[in-house]
């Protein structure tokens, strides 16, 4: 396990160490579907009324920028029922090598260990009695990766550190940071929080 940059943060490795597991948590190339797992799991859907989840209160993604205030996005959070104060989770995280097609930088999911231990069974009830918590709370977790990459890209359209990164042209179209957020199951508490840009233009 390592911190790749994210202070006080243990990420995962993608592949779950001792475990041969049909879909690996930390694959994020993959997307949990909505459901329990009671009445079978319901795959995510963009189409916005008819794909929403059945057994969940709250799912879907947000797209916002980098400016939100801290108190404005915890809030969120809680709108969301986002487990933000839990400590009981593992982290991975995923560097894209071409931004440019994936449409993102750097994305973190974050994984309770009771989705580890009942959605993807990467972890059994010995493990899920000692799980090791983390030393941020998973909302800390979440705003620290949005610092990290503000620091790493900047905040203003123009930054030459994200200058032409995704697609812009330096003149008509700029890019400045922004965020992805996905709740991908309410249920086994999985979310997902992704770096991208918007192009801001004349």
């Amino acid at each position: 396990m390592t911190k790749q940059g994210l202070d006080k943060l243990t990420i995962s490795q993608p592949i779950w160490p001792g475990k041969e597991l049909q879909v690996q948590p930390g694959d994020l190339s993959k997307f949990a579907p909505y459901g329990n797992g009671v009445y079978g799991y319901q795959r995510s859907s963009l189409e916005p009324i008819r794909g929403d989840p059945p057994q969940e209160e709250t799912a879907g993604l947000i797209y916002f920028g980098n400016r939100v205030k801290r108190e404005d996005f915890d809030g969120f959070l809680r709108m969301m029922n986002v487990r933000a104060g839990n400590k009981d989770y593992a982290a991975f995280v995923q560097e894209s090598a071409n931004p440019l097609e994936d449409r993102y930088f750097k994305q973190m999911r974050l994984m309770s260990k009771f989705g580890l231990r009942f959605m993807f069974g990467a972890i059994g009830n010995g493990e899920y009695d000692s799980f090791k918590e983390q030393d941020l709370t998973l909302g800390e977790a979440l705003w620290s990766f949005m610092d990290a990459e503000k620091e790493r890209f900047g905040t203003s359209f123009g930054d030459p550190r994200i200058e032409g990164k995704m697609g812009g042209d330096g003149d008509y179209a700029r890019e400045e940071l922004s965020f992805g957020f996905m709740l991908e199951n309410e249920y086994h508490h999985i979310y997902r929080i992704w770096s991208r840009a918007w192009l801001v233009t004349k």
